[in-house]
């Protein structure tokens, strides 16, 4: 049996369920993409705010302000790039042999990727370290 175009009727409204599922795929493929891309980038900004809380960490007078001035310039620098950790940011800062060395935890959120198969969170860690200034850095 056909209509008047020699289509089988069988096959009336299959174009509907042919476009739900291609526009079903297509945003899995975004929604993949998208958390690719937050994995990679959130790997790049914590590393940045690692080095940026280094260098703050190497002109501080002592140990105990090098953290807080650490601390400080990582949350601001994750704040500045969109990066959200959960629980905040964990800064250690650490001054030794002439080096300031910063390292920097973020648990990143996943939870609104997950339907392309992204669950739950990811930690990103980086360590970042800098000459401490003999001027302004004081002494050990």
């Amino acid at each position: 049996m056909t209509t008047g175009r020699d289509r089988p009727v069988r096959d009336r409204g299959s174009a509907g369920v042919e476009v739900a599922f291609s526009v079903t795929a297509l945003l899995l493929v975004a929604f993949f993409i998208v958390g690719a891309l937050r994995i990679t980038n959130s790997g790049g900004d914590v590393q940045a705010a690692a080095r940026a809380g280094a260098r703050a960490a190497a002109t501080a007078r002592s140990a105990a302000e090098g953290q807080g001035l650490a601390v400080s310039v990582v949350q601001s620098a994750l704040a500045d790039r969109g990066v959200a950790c959960s629980g905040g940011p964990q800064v250690v800062a650490n001054r030794s042999g002439g080096l300031a060395t910063v390292s920097v935890t973020c648990i990143v959120s996943l939870g609104d990727v997950s339907p392309a198969g992204f669950t739950g969170a990811r930690t990103v860690t980086a360590t970042a370290s800098e000459r401490v200034d003999p001027i302004r850095g004081g002494t050990e």
